[in-house]
């Protein structure tokens, strides 16, 4: 019933310790892994301090209640866990909804500044997000986060070095030094920012695309560096121009990346080259998330939007303000799908 309930979970899990099949350790462990925010409760007639610290360590329980255990006391553990789970459902709205919501108003004033530069975290955060989705991945919004926030520091570089950071080829190595410091960039900005210990460790971790050999990331990299490394690769290669399905064999034939996320990361791109067909549209018909196919220009040739940026309220809002303005130059091309953050 808990893997039922995954965005609705029970608030309050009870288990007794001893059972026929399993034991209460086993059941809290299992709903730890399947409902992480339901508060779990152990119920036991042992007084076993291994059984408690068992109980504790694997299956993260909030409380330790020894029978028999009378109806007020056993009400009040009720409640006080009933509260835990109050709090924890407000702590992961804080962080994934007000937070995300801050950062997002972030990128987005940003955009304006760079789009080149953050039309590519904002294309690295929707990749990160299919391919999370496609693994199931809890916590998944620090990864898509990180694939954002990890680009910060590239508001440092020069025009011809940002050229670089998106085809992953440096052309000296004073270049390949500012690219293998943004990591430690957009750390020491993100410090700053409290509740982001998560997201600057997966930043923390990540490696130049362009490293030769290519090496393997460190055996304690987390799992959210792990897929976003691979997010990095594979995009520096096909904003390279190579094909999708080789960029995809090239990933493999490295051997540095684990072998699931790869394949959840071509089960994404196969289906973003299924799905995708380019259109040109009016002024009047470009809408909030429709992703950008080609760049765009005003009439004088600053660059208004980059390719694959997606459309926010404010991106349509200076978009339309150029056009009267100015006017635009060439067509808008977009892709069929429109983008809705969850």
């Amino acid at each position: 019933m808990l893997a039922e309930k995954p965005d609705d979970p029970f608030a309050v899990i009870i288990s007794d310790m001893r059972m026929p099949s399993m034991t209460g350790i086993n059941v809290l462990e299992q709903a730890q892994q399947l409902a992480p925010d339901t508060t779990r409760v152990l119920l036991t007639g042992d007084a076993d301090v291994q059984g408690a610290i068992g109980a504790i360590n694997r299956g993260n329980v909030f409380r330790f209640i020894l029978k028999p255990c009378p109806p007020e006391p056993l009400m009040s553990a009720i409640a006080a866990a009933d509260q835990q789970h109050r709090l924890v459902r407000a702590e992961r709205e804080l962080l994934q909804d007000t937070l995300k919501g801050c950062v997002d108003a972030l990128m987005d004033t940003l955009a304006m500044a760079q789009p080149a530069l953050f039309s590519r975290a904002g294309r690295l955060r929707r990749i990160v997000q299919d391919v999370c989705a496609q693994l199931g991945m809890p916590d998944a919004w620090q990864v898509e986060m990180a694939a954002q926030l990890g680009e910060i520091g590239a508001i440092t570089l020069p025009p011809t070095a940002l050229d670089a950071l998106q085809n992953g080829t440096p052309a000296d190595a004073a270049e390949a030094e500012m690219l293998e410091a943004l990591p430690r960039l957009a750390d020491s900005v993100l410090a700053r920012i409290p509740r982001l210990d998560a997201v600057r460790e997966i930043i923390r971790q990540q490696l130049p695309t362009d490293r030769n050999p290519i090496t393997p990331m460190r055996p304690d990299a987390s799992a959210g560096a792990r897929l976003l490394q691979a997010v990095r690769e594979y995009d520096v290669l096909v904003h390279r121009g190579t094909d999708p399905n080789v960029a995809i064999r090239m990933l493999t034939f490295r051997k540095v990346h684990t072998p699931v996320v790869v394949a959840a990361l071509a089960n994404v791109a196969d289906l973003r080259q299924t799905s995708e067909t380019v259109r040109e549209v009016t002024i009047d018909e470009l809408l909030i998330g429709h992703e950008l196919a080609d760049d765009l220009h005003t009439a004088k040739g600053l660059l208004l939007v980059s390719r694959g940026q997606v459309i926010t309220e404010r991106l349509l809002v200076r978009v339309r303000n150029f056009h009267e303005s100015m006017g635009l130059q060439g067509r808008i091309l977009v892709t069929d799908e429109i983008h809705v953050d969850p």
